[in-house]
């Protein structure tokens, strides 16, 4: 071979891989322009959206609002699908389903706009092609959600940061929503509707301003998703996506989700969340069939009185549609009603890990009756039995009876002396449920004597099970402290429980969230000392612990504390909802590691 066809050759390949590397870096150049292209209409978009639905305007269908929508829909379109043929992702199988079935209906819907765009006559618009267009465009929006998840690949801040980071966002977000003028029905300042976004965020209850009058439909629905996202976090929502539309999860988004779930391993976290996700609504939708078959048109909307309670039950919030809550006469003696809110409390506060277990092992029996049907043989599968689920079934159970019992004690000579015996088995038995974590009340709770308020405070401040909806130290927290104190008195050295030995770290993580809650409701209640002198301490100190523990229930009416006690009490709510264990620890953990060891010094405590 000549030596100039050998430099030719020599050229010409060198021409190709710069033309690739060039290729490359174009591509590369090119998506990130279309990513950020992406996100500016993904904010038009939400912005376009809010501005028609809170604010009141004319015709939010006339045709100028539609076009806005038809070019926002084609950014969207060609920002999303022109990276996607640049470069294949690797995703699920289902992934790959939603994505074709999702480029098939927007291509179908992308043609007649193409043809039409600036074509249409000023007038009104039909609902049905608003509706569509909006659908298709906020699908591409959530199929893009998993790039959330690289953002917060690429910060250098604790899972436990970003989880905390989260809820603050939407209780911004909510606040903001909250103030749009077609979502309440009488003026309302900032303070009031942060308080209710932080308040239906952080699933507590507490309202300064009342929910049913107050709040049009649209507002009432906003807080219901408030509480819904809310109950279960943010984070799971966009983990689930991530997964769904990707195939993977990073190793943060797992510890990040491990944290949110209250998963003993990080394996399977997709599955765990989905298992979640789905049980949640499945639950909520049963429960708000069961309301809306036995209630009548008294309530209002039935179908909408159904679902908004349902969800408020479910994830402990306590929000009510009714002035007065379950105490209303048209909801007070429906039985029917107030157990199946009593069940969704349990349900909700017993937490998700618990809820697992329950399903896994009644899926077990219906498939050994099924096979048995069948005169066949179904392997047996070992169900491992958590000790940390046990502890949680266990301490809820004692503790809604005792509570009930005390209940019973202390107000069947006062605030339940004229009521029946069912009536008093039934209040007895759901404020004792309702004061764990959910915040409702079937009488005025005014009337209580001092000896049940301070039984509820307890109950408020142990709450709900680890890993569920609820907030407080959590059962397993006061069960663990419980039986340390035991062992410790009768000389043991350490805490046995089914032939498990509970190990130093769970028993250190118990006491710094017993101190740090006795801590941030210590502080919490001087301040509101200070800040509302004449008001009953005892009942200051319930409200406290009530926001702490994310309850909802109010003797003093938190609508009358001062605006600097309700920033303290939003702070409180906050606080408690995110855990002051998650909230300091991520941000003051320290990323060094000590590599020596001190002498041990005991010291003298009686």
């Amino acid at each position: 071979m000549s030596k100039k066809l050998k430099q030719f050759r020599a050229n010409y390949y060198k021409r190709i891989f710069l033309l690739q590397d060039n290729f490359k870096r174009t591509a590369q150049n090119l998506v990130s322009a279309l990513n950020l292209v992406f996100l500016v209409a993904t904010l038009f978009f939400f912005g376009l959206a809010i501005y028609q639905i809170g604010f009141e305007l004319e015709d939010v269908l006339s045709s100028r609002f539609f076009r806005f929508h038809k070019v926002i829909f084609l950014i969207l379109f060609f920002s999303k699908y022109i990276p996607e043929f640049l470069s294949l992702k690797k995703r699920k199988l289902i992934g790959w389903i939603y994505e074709g079935v999702l480029f098939f209906v927007s291509f179908i819907v992308l043609i007649p706009i193409l043809f039409s765009l600036g074509n249409e006559a000023i007038g009104t618009v039909k609902l049905s092609r608003f509706v569509i267009l909006f659908i298709v465009s906020l699908s591409l929006i959530i199929s893009e959600i998993y790039k959330l998840t690289r953002l917060i690949d690429s910060s250098r801040v604790s899972p436990s940061f970003l989880f905390a980071s989260s809820f603050l966002l939407i209780i911004f977000v909510g606040s903001g929503l909250l103030m749009l003028p077609k979502a309440h029905t009488v003026p309302i300042s900032y303070l009031e509707a942060l308080f209710t976004s932080a308040s239906a965020v952080c699933v507590t209850g507490l309202i300064v301003v009342d929910t049913a009058t107050t709040f049009t439909m649209l507002g009432k629905i906003i807080i219901v998703c408030l509480i819904q996202v809310g109950g279960l976090g943010i984070m799971a929502f966009t983990g689930f996506f991530s997964f769904a539309f990707t195939g993977s999860v990073s190793f943060k988004d797992r510890l990040l989700l491990k944290d949110i779930v209250s998963a003993d391993a990080l394996n399977d976290i997709f599955r765990l969340i989905t298992k979640i996700i789905l049980l949640t609504f499945i639950i909520e939708a049963i429960a708000a069939l069961i309301i809306y078959i036995n209630i009548d048109d008294a309530v209002g909307d039935r179908l909408f009185f159904a679902l908004f309670h349902s969800v408020s039950a479910f994830c402990n919030a306590g929000f009510s549609t009714l002035s007065a809550g379950l105490a209303s006469p048209e909801i007070h003696d429906n039985y029917w009603v107030i157990s199946t809110i009593s069940l969704l409390i349990i349900l909700g506060g017993i937490g998700f890990p618990v809820l697992i277990m329950g399903y896994t092992y009644l899926k077990q029996v219906l498939l050994r009756m099924f096979f048995l049907s069948k005169r066949n043989s179904l392997p047996a599968k070992i169900i491992s039995r958590n000790i940390g689920n046990q502890l949680a079934l266990t301490t809820t159970f004692i503790l809604i009876v005792v509570g009930a019992l005390f209940y019973y004690l202390f107000e069947n000579n006062s605030g339940m002396l004229e009521a029946s015996p069912v009536q008093k088995f039934a209040e007895a038995f759901f404020g004792s449920v309702s004061a764990r974590t959910a915040g409702f009340n079937m009488i005025d709770i005014t009337r209580w004597t001092y000896p049940t308020i301070f039984i509820m405070i307890f109950l408020m401040w142990i709450g709900a099970s680890p890993g569920s909806t609820g907030g407080g130290i959590k059962t397993t927290t006061f069960a663990v402290a419980v039986l340390a104190a035991y062992n410790f008195v009768r000389g043991r050295n350490h805490v046995k429980i089914n032939y498990r030995v509970i190990g130093n770290d769970s028993i250190s993580r118990v006491l710094v969230v017993i101190t740090l809650s006795i801590i941030v409701v210590f502080i919490g209640f001087m301040g509101l000392l200070i800040a509302d002198p004449m008001k009953n301490p005892v009942y200051l100190l319930f409200e406290c612990v009530s926001a702490f523990a994310t309850v909802g229930l109010s003797i003093v009416n938190t609508a009358t504390i001062s605006e600097v006690g309700q920033i303290i009490i939003i702070c409180l709510m906050f606080i408690g909802r995110v855990g002051p264990l998650a909230l300091l620890s991520g941000m003051l953990v320290s990323h060094q590691i000590d590599y020596g060891k001190y002498p041990e010094q005991n010291l003298t405590i009686n």
